[in-house]
């Protein structure tokens, strides 16, 4: 039995094989896809938009607000009941001042600004969950600059992914 092994080791290289041996071990790896997180898309008013999924933790389906007495008319709705937590609700169509109803609302998204600080907002539909967009396009926008970080295109509809520090800000600004 050792002979046959000491011979199958023993024998001459193949024509080539050094050289293909050589070009495997100098050639580049593929590099993996670069995975940056994903969006979810929603839909607010006549605006389609988009946020990290980092951020936008939880969707829900309506939650009643409770009203807080003299802040009507405020970008703060009032106080919802999410998972045992009674967190703020905002609206973010009068942050951005976008035109809807806000009976309209189908869902609430629930966005995670910093760990234990948690906002509501209605938005009027989700439209799902996708990778992160490697690049945005500088086609011009609905909203001020300010307000995005980006637009992309997603199966031939135009997306607009939210500034979500400048959102944050504004919101702590507009709710104090």
């Amino acid at each position: 039995m050792r002979d046959v092994h000491r011979n199958l080791f023993d024998r001459p290289l193949p024509v080539g094989y050094r050289e293909e041996l050589q070009a495997l071990v100098a050639a580049e790896p593929p590099k993996p896809a670069r995975r940056i997180g994903s969006v979810v898309l929603f839909q607010l008013g006549p605006l389609r938009l988009a946020l990290p999924t980092k951020i936008a933790t939880a969707v829900s389906p309506v939650l009643h607000i409770s009203r807080i007495p003299h802040r009507s008319g405020t970008v703060l709705l009032g106080l919802v009941a999410f998972r045992g937590e009674v967190i703020p609700c905002c609206s973010l169509a009068r942050l951005l001042d976008v035109a809807r109803h806000e009976t309209g609302a189908a869902r609430m998204l629930i966005l995670d600004e910093a760990p234990g600080r948690l906002w509501a907002v209605p938005i009027d539909r989700v439209l799902g969950i996708r990778a992160m967009p490697e690049s945005y396009s500088q086609e011009e926008a609905p909203l001020a600059s300010h307000w995005l970080s980006g637009s992309f295109d997603d199966q031939g509809k135009m997306f607009h992914l939210l500034d979500n520090a400048n959102m944050f800000r504004q919101i702590t600004l507009a709710t104090a």
